[in-house]
């Protein structure tokens, strides 16, 4: 099943990676390095929206269905999910028209475009359902689907991008980043329909408590995740923006971009593979053995991959972007770092959420952040935007350190 994923979301990513490419490269020569970092703000606040309105239960719902053995259950989960989104989102979206000029301002948008923000209100459910439909999809292992539909959003996305960036410039731009959620989530649900366990999407705003219970530590970690991530890259990029100049953050936001455009592959086997395989009911299962096991089919691929991506960097930034971004070439020993441990340490994380294992999670994404912050601040200065992708790594050796030192009992056994 392992080699299958790997196979097919390689397949479907590099598809998507051509994708992102093409409309990567547009956007570097029509807005430059700050129409980037302005991109980036604006995509940060959707997902952060995104996962507030989902209310943070997306790995709650890959585990549960991944271990629910019939439809009634599925189906109760989902109607349960339904009501607590749209409750949501109706609940952010008020707060976000209320509050877009203030918004507007901490994403460094022009205020000409604050209109925008108050248009993301209206995104909000669509969102949230995304999430859900790929979260129930990814759950039962329909990792041809899940690859699919996100191949067809991101070459929609794409498709509208460019042609509103080239009539509308950023304004056109920011329109179509707004779109994405929207288009996204009817892929999912013409998708959800043809699938072979077909269940009905909707089967009214039924409350049920007991799923709720079920999903209640899942919210919790991945609100302060997903949240955190977010919100830590805004501010990091505003770090960036006050010591040093916008262009800085436009830099730092490209080598980000990158490494996500790579890691998108890894992340969906975690999606797909390892998180439904932690959270079914295994007799006498064994997380090192596991642990050795998935480490054994992906380490060495991806080993090799971020070698590729090392030795040809100059040839990627310069396809990705322009001439003017060459100087980004520096960070890729520090990315590629930080990714190979992270790569490491989500096996181990990915137990800790498939299992609630809340309290070691919390000490965890909150130790993660601290050090990526307080060497952030302490290095920017010395090193630069260098100084904030050195502290990333440093994160992450921490990280694997930290969760395998809490998992020491069970890794153990």
């Amino acid at each position: 099943m392992l080699f299958r994923i790997i196979g097919y979301t390689g397949t479907a990513g590099l598809l998507r990676l051509a994708v992102g490419l093409i409309s990567q490269k547009v956007i570097a020569i029509f807005l430059g390095a700050s129409g980037l970092a302005v991109l980036a703000n604006l995509r940060n606040l959707i997902e952060v929206l995104g996962t507030f309105s989902s209310v943070g239960a997306q790995n709650g719902i890959i585990s549960q269905t991944a271990s629910s053995d019939t439809k009634a259950t599925v189906r109760a989960l989902l109607n349960t999910a339904i009501t607590l989104f749209l409750g949501a989102s109706i609940l952010i979206g008020i707060l976000v028209f209320w509050q877009h000029e203030w918004l507007a301002f901490q994403l460094q948008i022009d205020f000409k475009y604050a209109a925008l923000i108050q248009a993301v209100a209206f995104t909000i459910p669509f969102m949230g359902l995304m999430i859900l439909l790929e979260a129930v999809l990814s759950g039962k292992k329909a990792f041809k689907t899940v690859s699919n539909v996100q191949l067809y959003t991101a070459a929609a996305t794409a498709i509208l991008m460019i042609a509103l960036l080239y009539f509308l410039g950023l304004f056109g731009a920011l329109i179509a980043l707004l779109c994405r959620p929207v288009m996204g989530f009817l892929f999912y649900l013409f998708q959800l329909k043809k699938a072979a366990f077909s269940i009905s999407f909707f089967g009214g705003f039924r409350f049920d408590l007991s799923r709720l219970k079920d999903l209640l530590p899942y919210i919790f970690m991945s609100l302060l995740a997903v949240g955190l991530v977010h919100v830590v890259e805004i501010y990091l990029r505003g770090l960036i923006s006050t010591r040093i100049d916008l262009h800085s953050a436009g830099l730092w936001t490209a080598m980000n971009t990158i490494s996500s455009n790579y890691f998108v592959f890894i992340t969906a086997i975690f999606s797909l593979y390892v998180l439904p395989r932690f959270s079914e009911n295994i007799p006498n299962f064994k997380l090192l053995h596991e642990a050795k096991s998935i480490l054994k089919t992906l380490l060495p691929l991806v080993s090799l991959a971020m070698i590729a991506v090392y030795l040809f960097r100059k040839p990627i930034t310069k396809l990705l972007y322009s001439a003017d971004f060459i100087s980004i070439t520096t960070l890729f020993k520090w990315q590629l770092s930080a990714d190979w441990f992270r790569v490491i340490f989500l096996v181990f994380g990915y137990y800790l959420v498939a299992k609630k294992r809340l309290i070691d999670y919390v000490i965890v994404e909150l130790f993660s952040f601290s050090v990526l912050i307080g060497l952030s601040l302490y290095w920017i200065d010395t090193f630069g935007i260098e100084g904030v992708v050195m502290a990333n790594a440093v994160r992450y050796v921490g990280c694997l350190v930290l969760v395998v030192f809490l998992l020491l009992k069970k890794l153990g056994r």
